[in-house]
């Protein structure tokens, strides 16, 4: 075993890239969006995206990992680079409910397999913070009191050795159950052409396996080949990535028993009722004091039964061509050019004469139904068209008004109609809504909307938001622009039910039936001509999409921010 380079070592590292890429939180307005036009050229190509923006074919470039593209673009006086720490998790997901991953004791095995300082010194020059837990260093909540499996070989193969995986005499371990050789085992990675980085990770993690006798192999494939692998449970190990948000409750959504269902996101498998328990306290927790003991406790038991291996936590890193566009606002935990920072979104517009902005898709979108997008992509598009109830601060991250202008906190009294049980201290929330809000479509946005996107979404048992709508037993609209939430349980997350809810149309989503085929970008509007059923209230209307090609948004001249 060797030692480890501490956080500190990368930390100089990245506050060397600090020199030339801007970290600065820029003056921005809350009102717009200015660009008339955003279009999303598709390049599945790491080396045909540098070369665009080189050439100056498109304007924004975000998320870069590879540092030969960091160096050769922040050479370059018409490119500006800006850096933010995110909420970022890079990870392998090991499948609890498949053997052999299935069991601990060869999931802690492959965690002593990680050499994270070989990987992000190889494959990223330093550019990436090595990442023990399952929160992230930019969060308030990351611990790091949990345990930590070192890069060591001989530990790697001590451990299954003890649990009957024994090294056979073809350099393969014996499988105890069948007493032959291990059946070999894949480690699903994206492809070479797409992320580049990613596909040698999974090659090289797979070479340290077979040093200790497990027959691993990496198998690059397409994204969404992947995720439908996934959503199946049809995989034993893959590796990618979550851009997170400010609380940790991911860790509740993504290894609760509840949430292990296709297409959910439990992707794991993992059910282990000892952290459920801590899963329940960290969600239903009343005060910041009781649910940050919860998220150490959770991502106690986490560390030690091994769903998720994670290995760097990257900074936000994009580009920007200053010869083309301004506006670009830096936000601390997403950077300046991902979905959920609203103000570049807002702010960003053509210097040169053009009213489109050209921002990079670096892979092509699975599908744009509200109810089943999950991958980055998707939200890239998605997330321009939809809003969320609140905003966030770029600099603090704190809480800003967005449609819901304020709200207010209570506790009612819930009875469980099946086991008779009482929660006296269950949550309900009041929202108060700005009455300026439109559809795409011109109509207004109510209370009504919000209630029947809630309903719709817990009453089809929706896999990506069952984590929450499956808390809410109720919902109410005492008039057109206030709307309440009762929910089953305590804690004071459920303020946050709202955020990043979902809003379906309900003229549109009341007659859909089968809500996973639904295709609304290819569907025309019932009554607005030149409209898909693709609606929303955000900054930006959908358009076109062709496939391969490109994906087209408009500015939505009657978003509410325009007239701020």
């Amino acid at each position: 075993m060797k030692g480890r380079k501490s956080l500190s070592f990368y930390m100089v590292v990245l506050a060397l890239l600090c020199v030339v890429a801007s970290s600065a939180f820029a003056a921005y307005s809350q009102s717009g969006p200015k660009a008339k036009e955003i279009l999303f050229p598709i390049y599945m190509d790491d080396e045909a995206i540098l070369l665009a923006l080189l050439r100056g074919d498109v304007d924004i470039y975000p998320g870069l990992t590879q540092p030969a593209d960091i160096k050769k673009l922040r050479a370059n006086k018409n490119i500006d680079l800006t850096m933010n720490m995110g909420y970022h998790m890079f990870y392998v997901a090991l499948n609890t409910g498949k053997y052999p991953t299935s069991e601990k004791a060869f999931r802690q095995a492959f965690a002593h397999l990680v050499d994270r300082d070989k990987i992000i010194l190889n494959l990223f020059e330093g550019y990436m913070l090595p990442l023990d837990s399952l929160v992230p260093q930019s969060s308030n909540y990351y611990y790091d009191g949990i345990k930590k499996y070192e890069y060591d070989l001989k530990k790697a193969a001590q451990i299954l050795d003890e649990a009957g995986f024994k090294m056979g005499p073809n350099g393969v371990r014996i499988d105890p159950k069948t007493g032959k050789d291990l059946e070999k085992i894949e480690f699903l990675t994206p492809l070479y052409e797409v992320a580049p980085t990613s596909a040698e990770l999974g090659k090289m993690l797979a070479q340290e396996a077979n040093k200790v006798g497990i027959p691993m192999v990496a198998t690059p494939l397409d994204f969404n080949v992947i995720l439908d692998k996934i959503d199946s449970f049809d995989y034993q190990l893959y590796a990618l990535a979550w851009s997170l948000s400010r609380e940790p409750d991911h860790l509740y959504s993504f290894f609760h028993s509840s949430n292990a269902i296709e297409a959910g996101q439990n992707t794991t498998q993992t059910k282990v009722p000892e952290i459920d328990k801590a899963l329940e306290d960290l969600l239903y927790a009343t005060n910041r004091e009781d649910f940050a003991k919860a998220a150490n406790r959770s991502q106690e038991l986490l560390a030690e039964h091994v769903p998720y291996v994670t290995l760097y936590s990257r900074p936000y890193i994009d580009a920007f061509r200053t010869d083309k566009v301004k506006g670009y606002v830096p936000m601390s935990g997403y950077g300046a050019a991902q979905y959920q920072n609203l103000w570049t979104t807002l702010n960003i517009e053509s210097i040169d004469g053009d009213d489109t902005v050209r921002w990079v898709l670096p892979q092509e979108p699975k599908t744009f139904n509200l109810c089943t997008a999950k991958s980055a992509y998707d939200w890239d598009v998605l997330g321009r068209v939809m809003d969320n109830a609140f905003a966030y601060d770029p600099e603090t991250v704190a809480d800003m008004p967005n449609w819901v202008t304020e709200y207010q906190e209570g506790t009612w009294e819930y009875k469980d109609p099946e086991t008779g049980k009482v929660v006296s201290n269950a949550a309900v929330t009041t929202y108060k809504m700005r009455k300026d809000v439109k559809w795409h479509d011109g109509t207004p946005f109510t209370a009504k909307d919000v209630k029947f996107s809630l309903e719709y979404l817990r009453d089809n048992q929706v896999p990506r938001y069952l984590s929450t709508t499956k808390e809410i037993v109720k919902v109410e609209t005492p008039d057109d622009y206030t709307v309440v939430f009762y929910a089953s349980t305590p804690g004071f997350l459920h303020v946050y039910d709202i955020q990043g809810l979902p809003l379906l149309k309900p003229e549109i989503w009341k007659d859909v039936k089968d809500w996973q085929a639904f295709q609304p970008w290819l569907e025309a509007h019932p009554t607005v001509e030149g409209l898909t059923k693709l609606v929303g209230i955000g900054p930006y209307v959908f358009k076109e999409y062709r496939v391969g090609e490109y994906v087209r948004l408009e500015r939505f001249d009657d978003y509410w921010r325009l007239k701020l």
